[in-house]
């Protein structure tokens, strides 16, 4: 069997991030306010990042056996993109502020690279 080496990372040209989603104050809202307003504006946003060069490769959303509130894991869905640059991470964490969509909801970014025993 050959050795495997495995230097330091090598930081890709686009991140790999991961962001967790937690719903916050969605649950003081009323069902009107959830449909008129912050799942439009939800909707406008999350969109709007697909315009800022990054690449959405998948979502998972944790309420098939979960209600409520996000509980130990501290988040309820998790998004994962390629994103060009920090900067872009950061402005997307930021449009949830700039918006007032951190009042109902938390992101938290994480950034890697993909893991190199599965993608190359």
């Amino acid at each position: 069997m050959s050795e495997m080496k495995h230097g330091a990372p090598i930081i890709p040209e686009k991140l790999r991030v991961f962001i967790t989603f937690e719903s916050t104050g969605w649950f003081d809202t009323t069902q009107g306010q959830k449909e008129t307003e912050i799942l439009p504006l939800l909707n406008e946003v999350v969109q709007g990042w697909s315009q800022n060069g990054s690449e959405l490769l998948g979502t998972f959303d944790r309420d098939i056996l979960t209600a409520g509130h996000a509980g130990p894991t501290g988040w309820h869905a998790c998004f994962l993109y390629n994103v060009p640059n920090l900067q872009t991470v950061t402005d997307m964490t930021h449009s949830f502020r700039a918006t007032g969509l951190d009042r109902y909801f938390r992101l938290e970014a994480s950034i890697g690279r993909p893991f190199f025993l599965l993608e190359k």
